[in-house]
């Protein structure tokens, strides 16, 4: 009896030092994150997410318009006329390049158009008009007299009964005339007599003349050369004509010749190289904003491209985003209104979307797109490069 009572009792012990042991176990703790609610439980969540009918992402203040300006030309620094944070408007000089032969360069181009636009070079291209309107007739007529040389039978006819006529008148002529050899040259018998054969020798000649110019046929070689002449005499008249119309600043052909009027474009287009040259030695503001800063320093060289002033267009802000999700862009639709808080302000202001990029960025391996939200209103103390957060309204 003895023995089975110390049985029970060994194995009630074990039963107890077995139980005792597995109550001081170590237990291993569950790793949870804190979600910044006060140390409650919760899985991790992404930093941006939808939200009911908004869209939430991250975004930055940023300017509607800045510029990076350079020039087009290198040289040294003649003049930097502002300063970090001075206000410009648009059309204001910024920097200029020493521009002294380039100066010298222009005042050359506008003296040689002016002379050759001036009242004088008009009044000389009327005159060439005129010229080659004369021209250009007596080509016609030469034309017109070599086609004539081709006449009738009837006119051949006529012209050789007038050569035989001054034939005949000639003949009296030089008989009248042996017949008064003795006298003086002073006699008036003898006066009388030359002078009637010469003028009966005239006659004569200009009957012939007529008769082999009727009868005879012009060779191809007369008619092309009078024909070229009236070609060359029409495209002289239009040509001039075209540079005078020119000079008074009426309408032209597209196509117009002429080696005035191709000089006349050559000046101006070598006063329109001027001009561009000293354009690129300026720097211009292409708009009103505040100058963000000025890398240069008056006298210093400067290479083509490199950046001299920024300017930045600070009374017109946005905000662009910078973590809007590849999950969440599918929501968002240019027009849709915004709920933008500005932190660093404490305030919060309405917006809209304006734009959506076509192409992603990435962000610590995430896809996200670049939105462009406009501002409703500009809060006092706005600055460009504040964050902001903005809720886009994806629905009702």
């Amino acid at each position: 009896m003895k023995i089975k009572l110390w049985i029970l009792i060994s194995i009630l012990t074990l039963i107890l030092v077995a139980c005792g042991s597995s109550s001081d176990s170590t237990v291993i703790p569950t790793v949870v994150l804190d979600s910044g609610t006060g140390g409650d439980i919760s899985t991790p969540q992404p930093v941006h997410q939808t939200s009911g009918a908004f869209v939430t992402a991250s975004g930055v203040i940023r300017p509607v318009q800045d510029a990076q300006l350079s020039f087009g030309l290198g040289g040294n620094i003649k003049k930097i006329y502002v300063a970090e944070g001075d206000l410009v408007k648009a059309g204001d000089i910024l920097a200029e390049l020493d521009n002294t032969f380039v100066q010298i360069e222009l005042d050359q181009a506008q003296r040689t158009l002016r002379e050759m636009t001036s009242q004088a070079a008009i009044a000389a291209a009327e005159q060439s008009v005129v010229i080659a309107q004369k021209a250009y007739e007596d080509a016609g007529k030469r034309i017109y007299s070599n086609d004539a040389r081709r006449g009738d039978q009837d006119a051949i006819d006529y012209y050789k009964a007038q050569l035989v006529l001054a034939q005949k008148a000639l003949d009296n002529a030089r008989e009248a005339y042996n017949m008064t050899s003795g006298k003086s040259s002073a006699d008036p018998v003898r006066a009388a007599a030359t002078t009637n054969l010469f003028n009966a020798q005239k006659a004569y000649n200009t009957a012939l003349a007529n008769l082999d110019w009727f009868s005879t046929k012009p060779s191809e070689n007369d008619v092309a050369l009078v024909n070229a002449e009236l070609d060359a005499a029409t495209a002289a008249l239009q040509e001039a004509k075209w540079y005078l119309s020119e000079l008074k600043g009426e309408s032209i052909p597209a196509d117009a010749t002429g080696s005035q009027l191709a000089q006349l474009q050559q000046v101006r287009d070598n006063l329109k190289a001027a001009q561009n040259k000293l354009e690129h030695t300026r720097l211009v503001s292409p708009f009103s904003g505040a100058v963000a800063g000025v890398n240069f320093m008056d006298g210093e060289f400067v290479s083509p491209g490199q950046m001299v002033i920024a300017i930045s267009d600070v009374t017109n802000l946005q905000v662009v985003t910078t973590d809007l999700s590849e999950r969440d862009i599918s929501q968002v639709k240019i027009g849709q209104n915004v709920m933008i808080s500005i932190e660093a302000l404490n305030v919060e202001i309405k917006g809209r979307v304006i734009s959506i990029s076509p192409v992603s960025d990435t962000l610590g391996g995430d896809v996200v797109y670049k939105t462009v939200i406009s501002l409703d209103e500009r809060p006092e103390g706005i600055r460009a490069g504040m964050s902001a957060v903005v809720q886009i309204q994806t629905g009702e």
